[in-house]
């Protein structure tokens, strides 16, 4: 007997790579408004996390967010322009970006092969959908969370039990969250009540606040974890 019924994974910076996307699209935005700065893709990145972490703990909602970005990016360029139209290229550019990272698909497929694998992730629904229809690990997952879908995110233990239900009503005692972030993949895990398997490739301390059944540096060992079987 398996020790888990369902595994449920995080998407960027643990399936996808986030980071490569970001930088296509970045660099397509940035080059239609004529920026020159070799800086500007990183000065986007920091504006960007910077609002997320907001979004996270519920400052600002997701609509506020896709212009807020881009308004915030514009207004340190001084450009004279509309956040909404340039958010939505922007997105519209994330979408098409469906790349993974090192050892994602050979993860994902060993896993799928015993057990449903769930896709929990925050972001924006047409972007989300997109990038991951795009990439090969699509046949292999059972059900797809996105917070856009959902009116809340991760660490809201919602997000968990969404997956759950959509995978047969699994329950929490039986399932195993596996996402590089400990404030979003992490507490979402503790809160709902299932087992957390952190993706920490950097080698960083973890807070002692945090639950952490399981800690990998590469993504290939999740699925060692994920089927062994229960004594």
């Amino acid at each position: 007997m398996l020790t888990y019924d369902a595994i449920l994974i995080d998407a960027d910076d643990t399936l996808l790579d986030f980071r490569a996307a970001e930088k296509n699209a970045i660099s397509e935005v940035i080059g239609a408004l004529g920026i020159a700065d070799p800086q500007a893709g990183e000065v986007y990145s920091r504006i960007n996390l910077a609002c997320w972490k907001e979004f996270e703990r519920g400052a600002m909602t997701q609509a506020e967010l896709r212009v807020r970005r881009f308004g915030d990016f514009l207004k340190f360029y001084g450009i004279s322009a509309d956040p909404e139209e340039v958010g939505e290229r922007f997105t519209d550019a994330l979408s098409k970006q469906g790349m993974l990272l090192p050892g994602a698909l050979e993860a994902v497929r060993a896993i799928a092969e015993k057990l449903p694998v769930a896709l929990v992730t925050n972001g924006i629904s047409s972007v989300q959908h997109g990038r991951i229809d795009r990439s090969p690990i699509r046949p292999y997952i059972s059900a797809l969370v996105i917070s856009g879908e959902q009116g809340f995110q991760k660490p809201d233990p919602r997000m968990i039990f969404r997956a759950l239900e959509l995978l047969g009503s699994i329950e929490p005692g039986r399932a195993l969250m596996a996402g590089d972030s400990l404030t979003s993949d992490v507490l979402a895990a503790n809160r709902a009540g299932v087992d957390a398997c952190w993706y920490n490739p950097s080698g960083e301390i973890a807070p002692a606040e945090y639950k952490i059944r399981y800690e990998i540096r590469d993504i290939r060992e999740l699925p060692d974890i994920a089927l062994a079987e229960k004594f």
